[in-house]
């Protein structure tokens, strides 16, 4: 195809790896020799057809299904099927201990034999909390149920030798000789059963499992009231409701939410004898048996689901899959995951057979993080934009009903929320999304979906302005249609923030500028009485919380990122009367976010906690800190606006330097070598902790206390050492794709460190040649040698320009770029000169390579 200019020049080399990926030529046809790329970000490559590799065969979901030795929690994710930002996520639901197992799934890290309670349509990634987990079936081949008469799972053992699990299909062989796959559109799930005989097909369901029964304490809670279960008379069409838990029950929100299903079946129910209650429904469940064929001992079922209505449900099943094969679903749902997956294309992935074991281990570390990453926030609007509302009651319950009563609520649609465009146009959205973890999501995997898909993050956040619409202000976690509060921050402004920063605007800014203000200044603000912002009053008179430590760094980050998001919006909406956003306003938010150093204390140079000021206008005294699921030393990093200032509140960049070290454990000569144990010492260690959101800036600090080597030192061993492809693989929780994130970026090279600016703090490439479509502009990244053997960067040119420093502004991508570094075994002095300290201050220009600006001579190889 032919490339059209849009900039004054375009630099040859990029256009070249254009033609490599695309078969790109010149206007002319001709490849255009070497010249150096402009200095406007408009001369980047514009949109070009990107090729798909076969990506799909690198992803392991079973990767996270077992606890890590180090860190004690597992990734709890589900291998179960689904399709990126899917409504269904067919899979299995498994016993779980204490938290782990959340998402549904848990396994021994070296097992042969688990038990599955059941299987079920809705599952969260990775989460840290129980839920979901709805409409819970189990095929036999003997007339066994599901689950007690009282609605506890009875579970059948499977050999994981067994299990199969790809992007949108999974397969287990269980012990009572049925085979199962599974695979699954947005809003549909449909599974193929395989019995030993046509006299064993046995299909039993029970509506009232869910999450919540994979806990002996929560098992058997759910009443027949609150659930239904209609059977046709030829057992081909199954109806009914099922119920969400509460999710994090009894920790986060005091609403259950109701599933909607309605489902086809192949087969007809076989003719019973006598007073059997087989083919008979109880308290919404039943034990069905189905009249198959000799030739062909399998049941197939398709199934929609919906949070409005049994009706809604029938119609995503026959928008989305009226009467495709199992193996059209199944291929469909790959090439949709494969189409993903190419937004990051790594050159050596598109010939497997080339592949060394060392380098096909990395690709599947790569991509099934990057498979992660895509699986949440989550559909939750139906076909014909139906879903059920966060307007929730007046009060709110003080606890979940265990029983599952699920709360009345308006049914919204996406076509009531349009809303004007700065230009004038009106905006309106296609899908309602939940499933938001965002005190985990706003440090990274937000980003990382601005720059990969952009069009559903854009919906994302207008899902999050509309739910503060109904509910009264943004909301904090969001799973089905509920806020929830396991988390201290309202995290929704520095996801918001840092999605708009990476280029995310296509939704009601006005409504979301309104809403923002209204969390950073109104002690009233609150969603369903979940309060934007507790003890607003008293914290704007001392400066902090008192008695507690990572509260307050949450609340500095929250403020951080509400006064970047309203100065980065055109002057047009901040001055528009529903916003009405100052200047004043905007200064206090930044001067706020200085408030961190209300709990340094100068002496021991470490964060602590105060206790309430016993005279107005004073500090209370120091105690002892709080750190919600880590330590001081973890958290110390987590605001990453702050670095310069705090560094220099710590004693200079050597002290930044030893406290790093001793974090990571490592020398300044980068001679030891951590341990796992080290990297991921669980929320007690004094050590790094990966397996929690808190520390991911951490390992850039180094670059602003000027040894940048040590950031490409340290983020190789996490990503080698507490990372793997075995199932006790991830180092903690996924978090809806936050740690997968993590992973990605660190790979790349980059990190989004301050999570509402617009750039990215770099380290090492881990693949020689990569290309990263931000949209549809190609950001391509080689290294000149390999990073397991190279570590340490020597030299970087952007656009054939020398790049000495070690923070890239956004806008050097978003046109597309072409990034080139030249690596050694050794460490280099490359990016850690004084001069080249990245931006730092809550209101600092972002936008800029270095705190002072983006230097052009006086350090090798510039011009």
């Amino acid at each position: 195809m032919r490339l059209k200019r849009i900039g004054p020049r375009l630099g040859a080399g990029l256009v070249a790896a254009a033609m490599v990926l695309g078969g790109a030529t010149d206007a002319n046809g001709a490849t255009p020799s070497p010249t150096e790329a402009s200095d406007n970000p408009s001369a980047a490559l514009p949109s070009i057809q990107r090729p798909l590799l076969p990506l799909t065969q690198y992803v392991d979901p079973v990767i996270g299904g077992a606890v890590p030795r180090t860190s004690g929690y597992a990734g709890n994710i589900n291998p179960g099927a689904k399709v990126p930002f899917g409504f269904t996520h067919f899979g299995p639901d498994m016993p779980r201990t204490n938290f782990n197992g959340s998402g549904g799934y848990l396994t021994a890290a070296d097992s042969t034999s688990e038990r599955v309670n059941f299987f079920s349509l809705t599952h969260l990634n990775g989460v840290g909390c129980p839920g979901q987990g709805t409409v819970g079936m189990m095929p036999a081949s003997t007339p066994t149920a599901v689950s007690t008469a009282d609605g506890r799972p009875l579970g059948v053992r499977f050999a994981t030798a067994t299990e199969k699990a790809a992007p949108g299909y999974y397969s287990v062989g269980l012990d009572n000789d049925v085979k199962v796959e599974l695979t699954a559109t947005e809003r549909t799930g449909m599974a193929r059963f395989t019995y030993p005989g046509k006299d064993a097909g046995y299909f039993s369901l029970d509506t009232r499992l869910n999450g919540n029964s994979n806990a002996s304490w929560t098992a058997g809670r759910i009443e027949a009231k609150n659930v239904s279960l209609a059977v046709s008379d030829n057992g081909r069409t199954l109806t009914g409701r099922s119920i969400a838990p509460a999710f994090c029950t009894p920790y986060g929100t005091p609403y259950n939410s109701a599933v909607y299903f309605y489902a086809e079946l192949d087969k007809p129910l076989r003719s019973q004898s006598g007073a059997s209650t087989v083919n008979t429904v109880d308290d919404g469940s039943a034990l069905l048996q189905y009249d198959l064929p000799a030739a062909d001992p399998t049941l197939t079922m398709r199934v929609g689901i919906s949070a409005v209505s049994i009706d809604n449900a029938r119609l995503n099943l026959k928008t989305e899959n009226a009467r495709s094969t199992f193996e059209q679903v199944r291929a469909q749902a790959d090439k949709k995951w494969n189409a993903r997956l190419n937004t990051i294309q790594i050159d050596r992935a598109a010939n497997p057979r080339a592949l060394s074991p060392a380098q096909r281990e990395v690709l599947v570390k790569f991509y099934s993080s990057l498979y992660r990453v895509f699986v949440g926030p989550t559909t939750y609007s139906d076909v014909n934009g139906d879903f059920r509302s966060m307007q929730g009651s007046t009060p709110a319950p003080g606890s979940p009903d265990l029983g599952g009563a699920v709360e009345q609520r308006p049914v919204a649609n996406v076509r009531d929320y349009t809303w004007r465009r700065p230009d004038g146009r009106i905006g309106s959205y296609s899908t309602h999304y939940s499933g938001f973890s965002m005190w985990d999501t706003y440090r990274s995997q937000a980003q990382l979906l601005a720059l990969l898909a952009p069009r559903e993050s854009a919906e994302m956040m207008q899902s999050l302005v509309v739910d503060a619409k109904q509910c009264g202000a943004f909301p904090h976690w969001v799973d089905a249609s509920d806020d929830s509060t396991p988390m201290s921050g309202d995290n929704a402004l520095p996801l918001i923030a840092g999605a708009y920063q990476f280029g995310v605007r296509d939704y009601d800014l006005v409504s979301a500028a309104r809403l923002v203000k209204q969390s950073a200044f109104d002690p009233g603000s609150t969603c369903n009485n979940n309060k934007s912002f507790s003890g607003m009053t008293d914290y704007l008179q001392t400066g902090y919380f008192p008695d507690t430590s990572s509260p307050n760094i949450e609340r500095y980050n929250s403020d951080r990122a509400a006064a970047a998001y309203l100065d980065a919006l055109p002057r047009s909406i901040r001055t528009n009367p529903q916003v009405a956003v100052t200047d004043a306003d905007i200064a206090k938010l930044h001067d706020r976010a200085g408030w961190w150093r209300t709990i340094l204390n100068p002496e021991t140079k470490a964060i602590a906690a105060r206790e309430a000021p016993t005279t107005p206008g004073t500090l209370g005294e120091w105690t002892t800190g709080w750190f919600h699921e880590s330590t001081e030393p973890n958290y110390f990093w987590s605001f990453g606006y702050a670095w310069t200032d705090l560094i220099h509140a710590i004693g200079g960049k050597q002290a930044a330097v030893d406290r790093l070290n001793a974090l990571f454990s490592i020398d300044t000569a980068l001679t030891r070598v951590p341990t796992a144990a080290q990297l991921n010492g669980g929320q007690d260690s004094q050590g790094f902790y990966i397996g929690n959101e808190m520390g991911y800036p951490a390992p850039w600090a180094y670059n602003w206390a000027g040894a940048p080597a040590s950031t490409q030192y340290v983020v190789q061993k996490i990503m080698d050492l507490t990372f793997s492809t075995r199932r006790d693989g991830l180092p903690g929780n996924d978090d809806m794709g936050a740690t997968s994130s993590w992973y990605v970026f660190a790979a790349l090279g980059m990190f989004p460190t301050v999570a509402s600016a617009p750039g990215l703090s770099l380290s090492t490439p881990q693949f020689p040649r990569t290309t990263m479509w931000v949209g549809d502009r190609p950001v391509r990244i080689t290294t000149d040698a390999d990073a397991s053997t190279a570590p340490f960067i020597q030299s970087l040119r952007l656009n054939w320009r020398a790049y000495p420093a070690s923070w890239l502004p956004l806008r050097q991508l978003r046109y597309g770029a072409k990034l080139d570094f030249a690596l050694g075994a050794s460490p280099s002095q490359w990016a850690a000169a004084d001069a080249l300290t990245p931006p730092s201050g809550a209101d600092a220009d972002y936008t800029r390579m270095t705190a002072n600006g983006d230097p052009r001579t006086g350090f090798p190889g510039m011009p």
